[in-house]
């Protein structure tokens, strides 16, 4: 199986905006805490993570489907090509399923609303975030519109897991790589 630096350099070769590599980065983040939580394989859990949406700004209307084809070609496993399809439910027609697939679809939309809620904190800093935070912002549907909220609730009904503690571990893992995913801070 390719390495975690292969990934990021075909994250990088077909990615060039910043934000959409740290989008990528934040769901690898937490994907594999769970990962290493639940005692699963964290490589491959977050190998799959990072490379989710390699191919969302060169190729959006064939996203995940080009991506597949790509990873397919180059001798990625059929699980992480199969959990990759499953974060495009509506686009691939594969519904989540095992634990890699439930817990990516689970950790996509919240990363990213996460970091938008730490971008307009007045420290600009994952570190004094909280939860109450991050829910009140959820209920501002005019916030990070395009963060589709039925498919945050239905992640946190396929883990098993309730939204407040979701976010908790999410903001817990997203700390722990606060400088590379750009949510450090003012203070740094």
């Amino acid at each position: 199986m390719p390495s975690r630096h292969d990934a990021l350099e075909l994250v990088r070769l077909h990615t060039q905006n910043e934000s959409l590599i740290r989008h990528m980065l934040a769901v690898e983040t937490c994907v594999r805490w769970y990962a290493e939580k639940l005692g699963e394989d964290v490589e491959l859990w977050g190998m799959t993570a990072l490379l989710h949406d390699l191919d969302y700004e060169a190729h959006p209307d064939e996203h995940p489907l080009w991506g597949m084809d790509l990873l397919k070609s180059l001798g990625y496993p059929d699980d992480v090509i199969r959990a990759i399809a499953s974060h495009c439910p509506e686009r691939t027609g594969v519904q989540p399923e095992t634990p890699m697939e439930r817990y990516l679809f689970a950790c996509d939309e919240l990363s990213g609303f996460i970091t938008a809620v730490t971008y307009v904190r007045p420290s600009k800093s994952i570190h004094d975030l909280e939860v109450k935070s991050v829910k009140k912002k959820l209920k501002e549907a005019s916030f990070a519109a395009g963060v589709n909220r039925d498919d945050v609730a239905r992640g946190v009904e396929l883990i098993g897991v309730d939204l407040d503690q979701h976010i908790a571990n999410m903001i817990d893992a997203m700390r722990h790589n606060a400088i590379e995913l750009g949510i450090q801070g003012l203070e740094s």
